[in-house]
């Protein structure tokens, strides 16, 4: 994948500075009418910062962020790091038994329109961006402050300071004095030869009388260079693009949530609709199924229609004759009378008169009991008794169920 250039933002004289850093080249000047946003350095100004070296004797290296947390909290830091991303710890050589430490802590916000450009930047202090030379304290200016490096004998930044004179003058000097005194008293103090001022383009190189007296070191000028992009990473980021990344964050996660759930809503749906289309084809095949079955439907429909049609006539047992035969048959030798016998198209009459009440009832016993009119619903009242001893009586049947007629009818 062929690597992509880098937009730093870094401190100049009147405020931060666009710098275009292609692979493999050095950084140039970024026109000042193009969007500064998408920044991946954006460098921390030296007066955000405080810049703590530190020297530790045998600590293990697994242990020296703790010891170095300890001797911020105990400077009066507790504040400056309660977050891992509020402060930096940079190891300056080699020797694990005496190792020369350089603490960084975020102290000052940056300016707003540098933060609205901080999207997805990463942070390193304005120092990192400089080439330190061992042995050479240097000054360069950043937002109208002048700002002092010095360098670990590796090569890497041991201290960095925003000075608080705005001018070269003795002041300055004896500012700088204090700061190296200090360094010295810690046993922290490499060894210097010469201080040089960084000094942009236009400007003066020549050196303040006052301020080059007031110091012991012999002090040069050098022309500004282009910035370096950081060879390590930093953690160190502001407190409000951490709140903005987290927020930005939890909002992925809910977008992210809610396409999950859209997604799996689509899904269920999805799978709805095709169980539904399954069903619809599968009903589709079923009735064209039952389509093509229809005229054989039809004939069985239109035989069972002529059966139903027929039943009477090849069923003897509903003739009128037949019925007449077998109520005849039933018939004592004397005592009952048919004076009505009539067929209907759904069952029969029949009316007579017995020559005494207990004649009646027998033949009505008889007749319900018959086999051949078990097929029959019979309605038979008891018989009505006559002043003259005779009864006469009526007995209704209803045709039996066309069904069970069919089926003992079958062969």
């Amino acid at each position: 994948m062929k690597p992509t250039d880098e937009l730093l933002l870094v401190p100049r004289e009147t405020g931060f500075q666009a710098w275009r850093a292609r692979p493999g080249t050095t950084p140039v000047p970024e026109p000042e009418q193009r969007s500064r946003r998408g920044a991946d350095w954006i460098a921390l100004p030296a007066r955000c910062l405080v810049s703590v070296p530190m020297h530790f004797h045998g600590v293990d290296a697994g242990r020296r962020e703790a010891a170095a947390q300890l001797e911020l909290e105990a400077a009066g830091f507790a504040a400056e790091t309660a977050a891992p991303q509020d402060f930096e710890l940079i190891a300056l050589g080699n020797d694990s038994r005496d190792q020369a430490t350089s603490a960084f802590l975020q102290v000052s916000p940056l300016p707003a329109d540098v933060l609205d450009e901080a999207r997805d930047a990463r942070f390193a202090p304005s120092v990192a961006f400089q080439r330190l030379t061992p042995g050479e304290l240097l000054l360069w200016r950043e937002q109208g402050r002048y700002v002092l490096a010095v360098p670990h004998e590796a090569g890497g930044a041991l201290h960095c300071q925003a000075l608080a004179a705005d001018r070269l003058d003795a002041d300055a000097a004896a500012e700088i004095r204090c700061i190296l005194a200090a360094l010295d008293l810690a046993a922290l103090l490499p060894d210097l030869t010469r201080v040089v001022l960084q000094v942009a383009e236009g400007e003066d190189e020549a050196v303040p009388a006052d301020f080059a007296h007031g110091l012991d070191l012999p002090v040069s000028c050098r022309r500004e260079t282009a910035p370096a992009p950081p060879t390590t990473p930093s953690r160190l980021v502001p407190a409000p693009v951490v709140r903005e990344r987290q927020e930005r964050a939890q909002r992925r996660m809910l977008t992210l949530g809610a396409l999950a759930f859209v997604f799996v809503l689509v899904a269920a749906l999805g799978a709805f609709a095709a169980r539904v289309a399954l069903r619809e084809q599968s009903l589709s095949r079923e009735e064209a199924r039952l389509d093509a079955l229809e005229p054989e439907l039809a004939a069985i429909r239109d035989a069972r229609s002529a059966w139903d049609d027929m039943r009477t006539a090849v069923n003897p047992e509903f003739y009128p004759v037949e019925a007449l035969f077998q109520l005849v048959s039933l018939l004592p030798e004397e005592g009952i009378r048919l004076t009505r016998f009539e067929v209907r198209e759904d069952g029969m009459v029949l009316d007579g008169e017995a020559s005494s009440l207990g004649h009646g009832i027998e033949f009505r016993d008889k007749l319900v009991g018959a086999a051949a009119f078990q097929r029959w619903t019979w309605d038979f009242p008891q018989p009505t008794n006559l002043p003259d001893g005779r009864a006469t009586f009526r007995a209704e049947a209803r045709e039996p169920d066309p069904e069970l007629a069919l089926e003992d009818t079958a062969p």
